[in-house]
């Protein structure tokens, strides 16, 4: 699975403005969340869930319609 994280990090730098838009990945652990990576920048405004699973989150903040549909697709590829 390490693998499949590593590229999906990687997919994700490619796509979005990392100054103006941050996305992040959590595992989900009982009744916690634990953080695996993020990238771009905070931004102060409130985070929406883009993609969820029974193992992982993933979350955003200043997520276009269209930059979450390809959010989606790429942890639907490599995480599901």
């Amino acid at each position: 699975m390490k693998k499949e994280i590593c590229t999906f990090r990687e997919e994700i730098r490619k796509i979005i403005d990392q100054g103006y838009t941050k996305v992040w990945l959590n595992k989900k652990a009982s009744k916690r969340i634990d953080y695996i990576f993020k990238l771009g920048q905070e931004q102060f405004i409130e985070s929406e869930v883009i993609a969820e699973n029974e193992t992982f989150i993933l979350l955003g903040q200043n997520i276009g319609a269209n930059l979450k549909k390809k959010l989606e697709i790429l942890f639907n590829n490599y995480l599901n």
